[in-house]
């Protein structure tokens, strides 16, 4: 059941987000099975599709992942996905990333943690953004760590590659 799942969500996935929206009929449908449900629909023009599942795994672990992706009628899209693992001695790991453009610019980040057994937490996040009228765009990264806390840093650029001051609020 889990890889049919699969395979109708990468259907509709393409189907949805690649196709002709203008062309595409109005509605919404949504299969369950035992590890998790998808969804897909589309009204107006706009496009999206989503699916969700979890799984216990033969070391004993379990696995959630989920993901989505969207497109309008003006052309903008984006997805996003993420996994979480929990293991039996308590550790975990998560990952996930996402990313949107449009009209005014294109957005991605990912990243995730690890949360050992002994209870100690690691994890990183990077994240760009670009401003499609100016062509400014922003890079940072962010990480953390229980024994040394978190970190950050970012760099604002120019249409050209230059460095900039990044605005403040």
């Amino acid at each position: 059941m889990k890889k049919a799942l699969i395979g109708a969500s990468a259907a509709l996935l393409a189907t949805l987000i690649f196709a002709d929206t203008a062309a595409a009929a109005t509605g919404h449908v949504r299969a369950r099975g035992a590890n998790g449900v998808a969804a897909a629909g589309t009204k107006n023009g706009n496009s999206y599709v989503r699916a969700r599942g979890a799984r216990t795994n033969a070391d004993g672990s379990a696995t959630a992942t989920s993901g989505g992706a969207f497109k309008t009628n003006t052309g903008a899209y984006g997805t996003r996905g993420s996994t979480t693992t929990v293991n039996p001695d308590g550790s975990a790991s998560h990952s996930g990333s996402a990313y949107t453009t449009g009209a005014r610019g294109t957005a991605s980040t990912s990243g995730g943690f690890t949360r050992n057994a002994d209870g100690t937490v690691s994890g990183a996040r990077n994240t760009d953004v670009t401003n499609a009228a100016t062509g400014n765009s922003y890079s940072g990264s962010t990480s953390y760590d229980s024994a040394t806390g978190a970190t950050h840093s970012g760099t604002c650029r120019d249409a050209s590659g230059a460095t900039i001051a990044c605005p403040t609020r």
